[in-house]
């Protein structure tokens, strides 16, 4: 399935000018762009196949005394316009911030305190050691826009393993009442105005109600 980040990243590429997949592969990994967007070498090649097919990029076989054939790929004006929409629409989506580890959380009530402890210890380490790992690499990153990226990934991790030490705190100080779904009178789930989850502010991490 095509992903809109990925082909806004690979039209964006060659907007600057034509590559090969294996020059767009090298140009990501220089400018970090996979620390923002997942998108690796094969996917390179297999999406740049697909924007073939559907008109948005042209490809010329190019051949070298050295070197085998290779395709070096263009934006074609239909890509050009398809680029400008894709832009668009990424821009406008609705906020939202997913965590994977949401689950674990509205799993904590029915765990033991020493196990539910020692998972919110994995998931603020997991977050402190991605922030460690940008702060050693962002003063090695000239490009404003990738720095501008990784700021935002830092500032993100270094605010989740923050909540996550501040909410260990709140859970296991707080009455059993309070944690856990709490069942209405008919023995089902009640509605969040009815009694909330726990002190799990879920609207903050973009778990939904």
């Amino acid at each position: 399935m095509a992903k809109p980040s990925i082909d806004l990243m690979i039209l964006g590429a060659l907007k600057e000018r034509p590559m090969s997949a294996y020059e767009m592969d090298r140009l990501f990994e220089a400018r970090a762009v996979r620390r923002w967007v997942r998108v690796s070498a094969p996917s390179i090649y297999r999406n740049l196949l697909r924007l073939r097919e559907e008109g948005l990029v042209d490809g010329r076989e190019e051949k070298g005394e050295a070197a085998p054939p290779r395709t070096v790929y263009a934006i074609t004006e239909t890509g050009e316009a398809r680029f400008g929409e894709l832009a668009d629409e990424l821009a406008g989506l609705d906020a939202r911030v997913d965590f994977d580890f949401t689950p674990v959380i509205a799993n904590l009530y029915v765990m033991g305190e020493d196990e539910g402890r020692e998972l919110l210890g994995k998931i603020k380490e997991r977050y402190l050691e991605g922030a460690e790992r940008l702060e050693r690499v962002l003063p090695k990153v000239a490009r404003l826009e990738a720095k501008a990226n990784m700021e935002l990934r830092l500032g993100t991790y270094r605010l989740v393993a923050g909540w996550v030490e501040r909410f260990e705190r709140d859970f296991y100080a707080a009455p059993e009442g309070v944690r856990g779904w709490v069942l209405g009178a008919d023995g089902s789930p009640s509605t969040p105005d009815e009694a909330p989850f726990s002190t799990f502010d879920w609207t903050a991490l973009g778990g939904g109600a």
